[in-house]
């Protein structure tokens, strides 16, 4: 299935199987003009807390955008990608296609989330992955009924946009058998301590209530278990990442 079947850049339902998030129903929205070079893409995802109406988004928005075709669907929220012809603002954009659901489900607290413009299809699959996990963690920090476009999440801009394994993956090598939360939970909030003080030994201490030795020994196996070097400003900018990387999985995972 392809937006426009003969021409090279147009997406296939194979450009979106690898990686996609598994609580969406994703279609594909026709711009109406020929376009030179690589085509822009847009996504939109809407979220509902409501069990009936998050059912029906898909027939929703289907219905918004009667030219929109399938290519993939799952419960709970609907995305939808529009080639562009022109400049667009994509929160205005955004905001107007909210209240209209809004209204037509009813659901004032309907939340919204915006990916790209991103170039070719490599780009809508990424506005695509951008664009869902903006609406979920987007309503996860800022509440429901709101538009969140990828670019508000801040930080965490540093690790989504890309599929929720690779994250997992990257958070897991970084942080070794930290990665286990539950066994160490301890030296998980002393290192997520140290580095939001920028490595204040004093500071770790009063935060978390500990005398400096502690802090230090806790340091020590930290920096044994994960093998960074604590003194070094790339491996705590991993270390940091890596941490940030879990804060956004248990988000989206909510």
């Amino acid at each position: 299935m392809c937006v426009r079947e003969a021409a090279a850049s147009a997406i296939t339902r194979a450009d979106f199987q690898e990686g996609l998030p598994n609580r969406e129903a994703f279609f594909v929205v026709r711009g109406g003009g020929a376009t030179t070079g690589p085509s822009a893409y847009i996504a939109i995802a809407f979220a509902s807390r409501d069990a009936v109406i998050a059912a029906r988004l898909r027939v929703t928005v289907a219905e918004l955008a009667p030219d929109a075709r399938v290519v993939r669907s799952r419960a709970g929220v609907a995305a939808a990608v529009r080639e562009l012809t022109g400049p667009v603002d994509a929160r205005a954009y955004a905001e107007s296609l909210r209240s209209r659901l809004a209204n037509s489900t009813g659901d004032g607290a309907l939340s919204v989330g915006v990916g790209g413009p991103k170039q070719g299809a490599t780009g809508a699959h990424l506005a695509l992955l951008q664009a869902e996990q903006a609406v979920v963690l987007g309503r996860a920090l800022r509440g429901e009924g709101r538009v969140t476009l990828f670019d508000d999440l801040g930080p965490y801009c540093f690790v989504l946009g890309r599929p929720e394994s690779d994250i997992r993956e990257f958070a897991d090598r970084i942080l070794g058998p930290l990665a286990d939360g539950e066994r160490y939970a301890d030296l998980m909030r002393t290192l997520d301590s140290y580095l939001r003080l920028h490595g204040s030994l004093n500071g770790v201490a009063r935060d978390l209530f500990l005398h400096r030795n502690t802090v230090r020994q806790r340091l020590r196996r930290i920096a044994k278990l994960t093998g960074a070097d604590l003194k070094d400003s790339d491996s705590r900018l991993a270390l940091q990442l890596a941490l940030l990387g879990r804060q956004a999985l248990e988000r989206l995972a909510s």
